[in-house]
């Protein structure tokens, strides 16, 4: 996943040989446009895996051919080149120390759909604004390699790539590759979902959480000395509504393994003690995703020394942009992300929220609200769309 780093887990990040990314993307033209080519006029063993849409659906149309290229594309292998040259125009990016001509290029290999599904959470947004500058640079990259990859068929193709962590999420990513199909098109479709990099939501924490949520929050005020004039849940600012506790416990289980994923502590912290550009891209990618969420970010003096490489500490920055900066409102903090999904919650469930409010009360009402939030989770998925026709 890319997100992460130039080094990032799913996409191996190398210095640029441009005379082997040829290579790599020439033999997956061959081989993927050969198995297309051949298998076109073999008969369906699966239709009732897809569906066919469009003006009049013909027989002539292959009812397979989506699914067939979902299974190449699938498990072939390209390489994608793609530049960070954008972040050098932002604001919160620094130039490194040490650079030399590779520092801002990148090539990553993959399968065509696992490459798309990275595109898709590097292209992530917070409430619809871009966190990461490249993200579209990145994602034009593995369009014309999957193009290219196709180059053989005999059939056109669009494939759509989203991620959320929930249904309806306001944070969330979008990657394509091919044309939208004309409205007159016989298309045939199918859906499949492909490892965001991203580790699934703790289900049993969150119900949890959720449950015991103002028991907690009550006993955290009793035990802190840090907020003055706070007696109860209703005093802390940043909580509205007899709720708001429940979904801010359920943001932060959610958020925890946003933030794990596009942060490993591990490789950030080695990161953020570099003297290139990797130390500089995560410091970039943490300062423009907290500055999506709010007013917090890490450019105070008070604020900035876990991004600081003589201080660097991946653990506490992580910290920070889940439940805010120490001295804040913890799981409270209006600007950090926990409060924020906590926020998103009963946006993205509204219409579910009031049918259940309109059914059910009391504790009955909780338990029904908590299970549809918990079927919705795919933090850890990407689904991916494929669509194909004959011109």
């Amino acid at each position: 996943m890319t997100v992460a780093g130039p080094d990032a887990e799913r996409g191996i990040s190398t210095v640029v040989d441009v005379s082997m990314a040829l290579l790599l993307i020439t033999a997956s033209v061959m081989l993927v446009g050969y198995y297309l080519a051949s298998t076109a006029d073999e008969t369906p063993t699966a239709a009732g895996q897809e569906e066919v849409t469009g003006a009049a659906y013909s027989d002539d149309v292959d009812e397979l051919s989506a699914t067939r290229t979902a299974e190449v594309l699938g498990e072939s292998t390209i390489s994608v080149t793609y530049s960070l040259e954008a972040i050098r125009d932002e604001d919160e990016f620094t130039e490194p120390v040490v650079t030399n001509e590779h520092t801002y290029t990148r090539t990553d290999h993959g399968t065509p759909l696992g490459l798309l599904a990275d595109a898709a959470v590097t292209n992530h947004r917070i409430g619809g604004e871009s966190v990461l500058a490249y993200g579209e640079e990145y994602e034009a990259a593995v369009d014309w390699a999957i193009r290219d990859a196709l180059l053989g068929a005999e059939r056109n193709f669009y494939i759509v790539a989203e991620w959320e962590p929930y249904d309806g999420a306001a944070i969330n990513g979008t990657a394509t590759a091919g044309e939208r199909p004309p409205a007159d098109a016989d298309v045939s479709s199918t859906t499949t979902t492909v490892s965001s990099g991203l580790s699934p939501i703790d289900e049993d924490r969150l119900e949890d959480d959720w449950r015991n949520a103002d028991d907690r929050l009550d006993e955290w005020i009793d035990d802190t000395d840090a907020i003055a004039d706070v007696d109860d849940p209703s005093d802390v600012p940043g909580l509205t509504g007899s709720d708001a506790t429940s979904y801010v416990a359920a943001g932060t289980v959610i958020g925890e393994e946003i933030v794990t994923g596009f942060f490993p502590p591990e490789s950030t912290q080695y990161a953020l003690e570099d003297q290139g550009i990797a130390r500089e891209h995560t410091v970039y990618h943490y300062t423009s995703m907290v500055d999506a969420i709010g007013d917090f970010s890490f450019r105070s003096a008070d604020t900035h020394p876990p991004l600081a490489r003589s201080d660097a500490s991946a653990e506490t920055a992580n910290r920070n942009v889940l439940v805010g900066q120490e001295g804040g409102y913890d799981i409270t903090d209006a600007d950090a992300l926990a409060a924020w999904i906590g926020a998103d919650i009963p946006r993205a469930f509204a219409d579910e929220f009031e049918a259940i409010g309109e059914q059910y009360d009391g504790d009955e009402r909780d338990e029904q609200q908590l299970e549809t939030v918990v079927e919705a989770l795919s933090n850890d998925d990407v689904t991916i769309t494929i669509q194909t026709w004959d011109e």
